[in-house]
């Protein structure tokens, strides 16, 4: 089971909390369960703590929601305009605010989002040992090529996968993809959050590029990334390298899983031969490790 930490709330809303100061008067037990903030313009902000929701008693107005944006963009909007029309922002510490509005469109491509009138800050956590069961699988009488972490949204995938590389980057070269800045949260070049000593960390790559240049460059045991996405042929690659390859999926369950046309590839390609699935209550997040022998019945491993 994993806990929780009260000191990354406050990281995480350090920026808005001058224009909601009710999000600092919550309880420590609220601050230690949260995993989502929803500021929403003309509505009280809505906290998310695994298992249940906190309502604050507030009114967000436009102008805070406009005032909120402006503070994560440095107040130069202008500056953020790719992160904006992606829909989200890495705030410093891993942290990411995503945002809903009116579209800007050039062609059939996103150009901006204006107008936002809804703020989700999804919040960081560093939990040590949280991965140390799914470690243990990794030893030379079980040889793992892959591994996919799978679980609903908020189900701690991220925090599962961080704390993967912190232990298993003291035994094994990884190269990190950071994609969205989530995992690592690299500042000047060092990371904020420990995902191991011998991780070399590829910030802002998209998947395939940063995958390519991981194995050409690095030569690493493993490629770790979040969210499942990386072509086909690129995966083929890591493989046809030795390199093993350690990704997280949205799924609900296992039967999910095998439905999805592209987790279903990897598993018979050999790419993946482990899984881990996650599920949450308001008690924390549970793991069950699974092994995917191709074409055969799921195993479970007690």
């Amino acid at each position: 089971m994993i806990g929780s930490k009260k000191n990354e709330y406050d990281s995480a809303l350090n920026t808005v909390v001058r224009f909601i100061p009710e999000l600092a008067g919550v309880s420590g037990e609220i601050k230690a369960s949260a995993r989502e903030v929803r500021i929403r313009a003309g509505r009280p902000t809505v906290i998310s703590c695994g298992g249940y929701d906190h309502m604050l008693q507030n009114k967000v107005s436009a102008k805070t929601v406009e005032s909120c944006v402006s503070a994560f963009c440095e107040s130069s909007v202008h500056s953020y305009e790719k992160e904006l029309a992606q829909g989200y922002i890495t705030l410093k510490g891993g942290h990411r605010a995503g945002f809903s509005g009116r579209a800007v469109y050039s062609g059939d491509k996103v150009t901006l989002i204006k107008n936002i009138s809804s703020i989700n800050i999804r919040i960081a956590r560093s939990h040590v040992g949280c991965a140390d069961k799914l470690a243990e699988i990794f030893t030379e009488k079980n040889s793992v090529k892959g591994l996919l972490i799978i679980g609903r949204p908020l189900s701690g995938k991220t925090t599962v996968l961080r704390d993967l590389c912190r232990t298993l980057g003291g035994r094994y070269k990884l190269a990190l993809i950071d994609e969205r800045d989530e995992i690592a949260a690299v500042t000047d070049g060092i990371p904020q959050l420990d995902v191991g000593v011998n991780t070399d960390i590829f910030s802002g790559f998209c998947k395939d590029d940063g995958i390519i240049r991981a194995i050409r460059c690095m030569s690493p045991d493993y490629v770790v990334t979040d969210e499942l996405g990386a072509d086909i042929s690129v995966i083929e690659q890591c493989l046809n390298c030795g390199v093993g390859l350690i990704m997280t999926a949205h799924c609900e369950d296992l039967s999910e899983m095998y439905l999805n046309r592209d987790i279903k590839r990897l598993t018979e390609s050999g790419a993946i031969s482990h899984a881990a699935a996650l599920s949450m209550d308001r008690y924390g997040v549970h793991m069950t490790v699974l092994k995917l022998p191709v074409g055969g019945p799921v195993k479970v491993e007690r």
